[in-house]
Order: C-alpha cells, then structure tokens, then sequence
C-alpha cells in the first residue's frame, strides 16, 4: 500500500486507540510531580531539585506497571510511528546536563526548567497519537508553570508540582475520552484496531 496523509493519520490513530493512549504514562506523571509537591510542603525545597532529578528515573517503569490496570498495554503496541514517540522520550534525558547545572546553580529554578523540559516530547507523541490532547497538555502546562514561576513566587515549587500533577490527571481523562471518541470514528471507517498491523496500516 502506498503512503499517503490519509492511511499515516489512519495508522496514527490506530495505534492511539489500541495502546489506549498510553494513559498509564501520564498518571505515573502524576503520582511523580504529586510526590514532590509533598516533598516541597514539607520543606524539603533544599534537595528538591536531586530527589527530583533521582526520582524522575522511576516515572517510566511505573507507567510499566500501571499499564495493566489501565489496560493500556502501549509497549506492546507494533506501529511503524510508535519509534517516533519513544526517541522523543529517550531525547529529553539529553536535556539533564543543563538540569544539574540549574539545580546545582539557580535551584529555586528547578521546578520551572524540569517541568517545561520534561514536556517537550508531548508534541511528538501528539503527532504519533494523532492526538490533540497531547498537543494541548504541552500548550498548557508550559503557560501554567511559566505564569506560577513568574507571578507566584511563593508556589514555585509546591504549586507548581501540583499544578503538572493535575494537568497530568487532566490529561489522562482527556485522553480516555479521546481514544474512545477515535475508537468510534475508527470502527465506523472500517479501520481495525487491533494490536497488530493490518491491511488497514501503512507500510514500514
């Protein structure tokens, strides 16, 4: 089969709906920037930005495992765009020299520099899900916690990790109703989405 606009965004959103939008990703989000907004309540803001930097390591296995209970089983998804989305996420660890220095340096602007620089590969799994929530989860978080840094001083690291962890829980519910929303239109061209390729895929 040929590539053309129509079966790339075909396959896109095939392999969205059957990974389930990875929904477990952005909840295991949650559960991290939540943990740290405790930690910073507790004041323990002089080693927020290394336990952050420690504990960003264990974002990615908890979405692992919260993959089964959310029936979101993404690595088990084959798509010849699913690499795009896991470069992504490889490439925004490149960004964790210049992290250390703003923690080591200017911590108090930590929460700010990791919160925008661990959103930058949602534009890209926007683009491999076809999703418009992804898209609008970078738009949004990137404002929230600019205006918060810049206009709240006092939130800098409290508010700021509770505001990602609820926009991260946001998210998830948007995706949830975006994959079921692609579910139907997916179902009503005729496209199958199942967890592996078919006729309906485009080629790799």
């Amino acid at each position: 089969m040929s590539l053309t606009k129509e079966t790339l965004l075909a396959e896109r959103r095939r392999y969205f709906v059957a990974a389930n939008g990875g929904i477990s990703l952005p909840v295991a989000g949650a559960v991290y920037w939540t943990v740290l907004g405790v930690l910073a309540a507790t004041d323990a803001v002089a080693d927020w930005g290394l336990t952050a930097a420690m504990l960003s390591g264990l974002i990615f296995p908890l979405g692992l495992v919260l993959q089964y209970p959310l029936k979101a089983k993404f690595m088990g998804v084959k798509s010849p765009v699913s690499g795009a989305a896991m470069w992504s996420i490889v490439t925004i660890n490149f960004l964790w020299p210049l992290h250390f220095v703003v923690i080591s340096a200017v911590p108090e602007a930590a929460p700010l520099t990791l919160a925008i620089g661990m959103t930058l590969h949602w534009p890209v799994i926007g683009w491999s899900y076809a999703s418009r929530v992804c898209y609008a989860h970078a738009i949004a978080r990137i404002a929230v916690v600019t205006a918060i840094w810049y206009g709240i001083p006092e939130w800098r690291f409290t508010g700021l990790s509770f505001a990602v962890a609820g926009l991260y829980l946001m998210t998830a519910a948007g995706i949830a109703l975006e994959v079921a929303w692609t579910r139907r239109q997916l179902n009503r061209d005729g496209v199958n989405v199942g967890p592996e390729l078919e006729s309906n895929a485009v080629p790799a």
